[in-house]
């Protein structure tokens, strides 16, 4: 029991020759942009030096200019996300119990998830404004059916002796539900809210950049105008780390939920 109970326990990180190739590449490249900039060989039209880029930085920081254009992506991308997320998994379940509701609306979902979204911003702005409501729209479009059809996968791929036991033991339609198809389909579930937390924010982003008085987006749209490289690469910097951070949440999330269905 010992042995099973140590075995259990989370692996330690160990540091290793491949972390310090790793840090060694990033330390190359940094100063490689240094330098090829400061000596003249690149222009800062071009690439910026990262001690411009920290400047550049926390001077959007500390003048308070980040901040709210922050907030406002943040509060678009989450409200879009969980919006997806609540309507991709009830209406997946939703497919898999009643087999003809999916027969009479994947035809329809199908034909929506292959329209690029991005080719139908303008109409989104057109219905809904430049404003919080268009954006929130993408973001649903860009998640809603990468975590519906993985939630479908998921639950048809519960075990048929699950769902015997439960029929044997008469089990109502909800507690098949949250009792069986649930526990059974969230690896699926939280592997298509990984995927579709990875691409929120930078569609987002790409929204803004196109129609918004605010936003990260519009930050980066002003700076790309106005030439302001080191600027350009600090947002792009902080929507990748903010995005990394986000997928890293989801999977914290999914092992609080999952771990006691993990095999030891």
């Amino acid at each position: 029991m010992a042995q099973k109970s140590n075995g259990a326990k989370a692996k330690k990180f160990t540091f290793t020759w491949i972390n310090a190739l790793q840090i060694l590449t990033v330390a190359a490249l940094l100063i490689s942009m240094q330098v090829a900039v400061s000596s003249g060989a690149i222009s800062k039209v071009f690439l910026a030096t990262p001690t411009d880029i920290v400047k550049s930085g926390w001077g959007l920081i500390t003048d308070g200019t980040l901040f709210p254009h922050l907030l406002v992506t943040l509060k678009e991308v989450f409200t879009g996300y969980f919006l997806a997320a609540a309507v991709g998994i009830i209406l997946g379940f939703l497919w898999v119990l009643f087999p003809k509701l999916e027969q009479y609306m994947s035809v329809f979902c199908s034909a929506i998830m292959a329209v690029p979204k991005t080719a139908i911003l303008p109409l989104l702005i057109l219905w809904f404004g430049i404003g919080f409501q268009s954006k929130v729209v993408l973001i649903f479009l860009f998640g809603v059916f990468t975590i519906l059809y993985n939630t479908v996968t998921g639950a048809k791929q519960c075990k048929v002796e699950y769902m015997k036991v439960a029929s044997v033991f008469e089990a109502s339609r909800a507690q098949l539900v949250f009792k069986v198809m649930i526990p059974a389909a969230l690896p699926s579930i939280f592997n298509g809210l990984r995927l579709s937390a990875a691409t929120a924010l930078t569609g987002v982003v790409f929204a803004e950049m196109q129609s918004a008085r605010e936003g990260l987006g519009f930050l980066l749209s002003q700076a790309q105008n106005n030439l302001a490289t080191a600027k350009v690469f600090f947002i792009i910097i902080l929507v990748t780390l903010i995005s990394v951070l986000f997928v890293r949440i989801i999977a914290g999330v999914e092992y609080i939920f999952c771990h006691k269905w993990r095999k030891v």
